[in-house]
């Protein structure tokens, strides 16, 4: 005997036989929808974070770059007795017909224009500016005595243990004359300091003497009047500049220092990487009798170097993502910033 299914059972039977074609499609159209919308939620969540990072890395170096040179700035031709005092230089570089810049108290500060390059680095940006600062690094260490034998190159300091170091080159003072000096020999735990020209250590002295001369710079020199309590400071001699960094891939460009150091007694240039992404470095000067900025080429050509008193820096960056923003295709997309500051040298006044 045959059975035959209730229509509600047939209908039911047959809709359990699987997905419609037309079901299906639709099932994958809006699989497809949901999963392009996810995606391009979180690509744009990931450019999002990206053009955070890159403006994050050059606001850094930006406010890292300007708080290193503008300290530099501020204490540029600085004495540490004083900034209306004599300064006698018997450093053989210093007696030349050009004197290297780091040890050039004349200018302790001057600007070199985009068609000057920097001397002593090699890894500069051809057509961008740098600037040179020298002062008086003052520290804990002071002469305890000044022997009163003519022409006397020695000298003792204090305290007892002191860091100074065979090759530093020394800047010490009192309220009338300082002189600027490479020394020869510590003297180790006597405290003795020698200053002598037999040129052991690069640069080197022309003179023994400490004291201001008239004419040709001798051997022996003229002894100078100091006394115990003379403060002995350190040559601070800095420059900075835009580099190459040899990361293309992140721009290729750095904010440098170049810093005078001791190596093993010989003075040499020291080139240090402060901030990543720094494409270019301006300059532009103020004279204590002119409310005007000037670059450096009017500087030199008035040969007004030490009536500066304020330096404005412009700083443009670039972050090291790429592809980040709509600018031109020269910066493959980098996140572009510029930034000026104004920043007055204690030394000078305003």
């Amino acid at each position: 005997m045959s059975r035959k299914l209730s229509r509600r059972k047939a209908g039911f039977h047959s809709r359990t036989q699987g997905l419609a074609l037309v079901e299906l499609m639709i099932s994958l159209v809006l699989g497809l929808v949901i999963v392009g919308a996810v995606t391009g939620i979180m690509l744009s969540n990931i450019q999002g974070f990206r053009t955070t990072r890159g403006l994050a890395q050059v606001q850094d170096a930006a406010r890292v770059g300007f708080e290193l040179l503008a300290r530099d700035i501020r204490q540029a031709g600085n004495v540490p007795c004083g900034n209306d005092i004599t300064v006698v230089n018997i450093l053989n570089p210093a007696q030349s017909g050009t004197i290297p810049w780091q040890y050039d108290w004349d200018n302790a500060v001057k600007g070199f224009d985009g068609s000057t390059a920097l001397s002593g680095v090699t890894n500069q940006i051809a057509g961008t500016e740098s600037l040179v600062m020298l002062s008086g690094q003052a520290s804990n260490t002071y002469m305890t005595d000044y022997s009163s034998t003519s022409n006397s190159a020695n000298f003792e300091a204090g305290p007892s243990g002191h860091s100074l170091r065979d090759g530093d080159i020394l800047f010490v003072c009192n309220e009338k004359l300082g002189t600027i000096f490479q020394m020869t020999n510590a003297g180790g735990s006597s405290g003795k300091i020698v200053s002598n020209t037999g040129n052991t250590f690069q640069p080197g002295n022309w003179s023994k003497g400490f004291g201001e001369f008239f004419g040709p710079c001798t051997t022996n020199g003229v002894r100078a009047d100091y006394a115990p309590n003379t403060v002995i400071a350190q040559l601070s001699s800095t420059a900075w500049y835009v580099g190459d960094n040899g990361r293309p891939g992140e721009g290729g460009r750095s904010l440098y220092m170049v810093r005078l150091s001791n190596n093993a007694g010989d003075a040499e240039l020291n080139s240090i990487e402060i901030a990543s992404g720094v494409t270019d470095l301006r300059f532009r000067f103020r004279l204590v009798d002119t409310a005007n900025f000037e670059d450096a080429d009017t500087i030199t050509a008035a040969n007004r170097w030490a009536d500066v008193n304020a330096i404005e820096v412009s700083m443009s960056l670039l972050s090291q993502d790429q592809n980040i923003s709509t600018s031109s295709a020269v910066d493959d997309g980098r996140l572009g910033r510029s930034f000026t500051s104004v920043v007055a040298i204690r030394s000078r006044s305003l």
